[in-house]
């Protein structure tokens, strides 16, 4: 197992700086000017005013000159600085990441308590109106945006009956440590986070279940007298899990992308918004800081998957 996952670690180091090189030059190519966007318009500066401020911050030099001094600066431990605020590109991470880490951890946990769960119900009652209602529940999981369930909680529960807060992370004039508020905050964008994941998680878990429940040592199991639960909780639950191991990093990649519009709509302090303010004012040093950082997460996350398959599943040989 440890060589497998060296191997991986190996395997990875290409793969990270594949993605900051297409990054950064998707980055660099797009449409608008960071000197402009910071001095807001051109009107009463000078050419050459505007020249040594692209000079200042190497704007002028050629793309790959750029990327590589970049690069370099990256290796050593230096993400650089902001443009528009002038500070430690690294501190403002270590400011907003553990609050991303924190909602996507809360609802990874939720997709999976609760997700799991219901597509065993569903598929132990298969045929029920209580599998209808799960199943139901899932389509609505696909079906509707995340920002737009987002909107819905804040306009009903939020604005009409007042039970939970708009927005933000903490009421102002609150204690830090005001447990029931920090919770309160967190309700809804974590329920809407977590919401298209227990739909797949639900509908992937029911139609394991029923896949594995067909098989001949379930049917074994059975003609032996087991009762039906032990049938399912014992023998066919863990071969269902298996294939939800592997959607695991997918799940992760798609907290991590889904946070920047749930933590815009609910004006949440974390990477996501910030990320979602750095490219708007063409912050370049905040957007391939947030993309290092990204990156590692889920490739660390996809190797933690590969490892969490081979303990469930003994059949499988790491070496």
């Amino acid at each position: 197992m440890g060589r497998f996952v060296v191997r991986r670690l190996v395997q990875a180091i290409p793969t990270f700086f594949g993605i900051t090189l297409l990054s950064f030059i998707i980055l660099r190519l797009a449409p608008g000017d960071p000197v402009t966007l910071m001095v807001g318009g051109t009107q009463g500066m000078r050419a050459e005013d505007l020249a040594a401020m692209r000079s200042a911050y190497g704007l002028d030099q050629p793309l790959p000159i750029q990327y590589l001094s970049w690069l370099a600066h990256l290796l050593s431990g230096d993400f650089g600085r902001s443009f528009l605020y002038k500070r430690p590109v690294i501190e403002m991470i270590q400011a907003s990441l553990p609050n991303t880490l924190l909602l996507a951890g809360l609802a990874l946990t939720l997709t999976v308590v609760v997700g799991v769960p219901l597509g065993i119900i569903a598929a132990r009652f298969r045929g029920s109106w209580l599998d209808q209602v799960i199943r139901v529940v899932g389509v609505m999981g696909h079906a509707i945006p995340a920002f737009w369930f987002g909107l819905l909680f804040i306009l009903i529960l939020s604005v009409q009956f007042r039970l939970f807060p708009v927005g933000g992370m903490l009421t102002i004039g609150k204690d830090a440590f005001d447990i029931p508020d920090r919770l309160a905050h967190l309700v809804g964008p974590v329920l809407t986070l977590s919401f298209a994941g227990i739909a797949n998680y639900s509908r992937y878990m029911r139609a394991e279940t029923l896949e594995v429940l067909g098989q001949d040592y379930v049917r074994t199991a059975r003609a032996k007298g087991l009762q039906e639960n032990i049938v399912l909780f014992v023998h066919a639950l863990r071969n269902a899990l298996l294939p939800l191991v592997t959607a695991l990093g997918t799940q992760i990649a798609f907290l991590i992308s889904g946070a920047i519009v749930i933590e815009q709509v609910f004006a949440w302090p974390g990477m996501g918004r910030m990320t979602y303010d750095a490219a708007r004012s063409k912050d370049y040093p905040i957007v391939m800081g947030v993309v290092v950082i990204s990156s590692l997460v889920l490739m660390l996350s996809y190797i933690a998957r590969d490892v969490a398959y081979g303990l469930v599943d003994p059949r499988i040989k790491r070496t």
